[in-house]
Parts: C-alpha cells; structure tokens; sequence
C-alpha cells in the first residue's frame, strides 16, 4: 500500500449517518465541506484514538477501472458533534500527524502480518 502524508487547509467536514455504507475496501462515506457545500466521496479504511484524539483514515474514492493510481491516505481529526453527525477537520501540525500516521501504519501492518 502506498501513502502519504498530506494535510488540507482545515476545514469542518460532517458525514451524515446516511451517507455511509459498506464496501469491499470499507465504508464507503460522502464528506460534505461545510464551507463550499463539495462533497467528497471517501472510503474509511481505520479509525483509533490517540492522546485522547480520534482520528480517521481515508482515502478518496474511485470505482476501480483498471487505471487509477494508487489512493492517497489521508487521515483527519474526527469527532461526533451535538447532533451526533461525524465532524472531521485537517491536521495542522506536522508532529501530530507524524503521530497518528505511525499509529495506523503499526495498526496496518500488524493487521496484514507485515513487521
């Protein structure tokens, strides 16, 4: 698996229960910017708290048609808001996201038995 470690202007984003559902690569989720209204469609690959922070990884998704490059990882702070709507926004801080991107690789490669 290919990644990479890239961070987006912080924005809010919420993800309405209704706009999950399940994939062979995981739950797949439209990511609405509160901001400019885009939608973002995400496959949810692992999600996991550290330092009492959750975070989600994903990447965007794309039918596979046989030529697309490979998914870039992104992983975003992540939390329920007073409606109970998932809310995510960018990391800015490069040592945070150093952190959380070396949480999910360990959780990765121990779930593929990769070491």
């Amino acid at each position: 698996m290919e990644s990479s470690r890239r961070s987006k202007a912080p924005r809010e984003r919420s993800l309405r229960n209704s706009d999950r559902r399940r994939t062979s690569d995981g739950v797949l989720a439209i990511i609405v910017d509160e901001r400019s209204g885009r939608e973002y469609y995400v496959s949810i690959l692992d999600s996991f708290s550290l330092g009492g922070q959750t975070y989600t990884v994903m990447y965007n998704y794309e039918p596979d048609d046989g030529s697309r490059a490979s998914p870039e990882v992104v992983i975003m702070r992540s939390w329920k808001d007073q409606n109970g709507e998932h809310v995510f926004s960018s990391i800015t801080s490069k040592k945070e996201l150093d952190r959380a991107f070396d949480l999910f690789f360990e959780r990765y490669a121990g779930s593929t038995g990769r070491a």
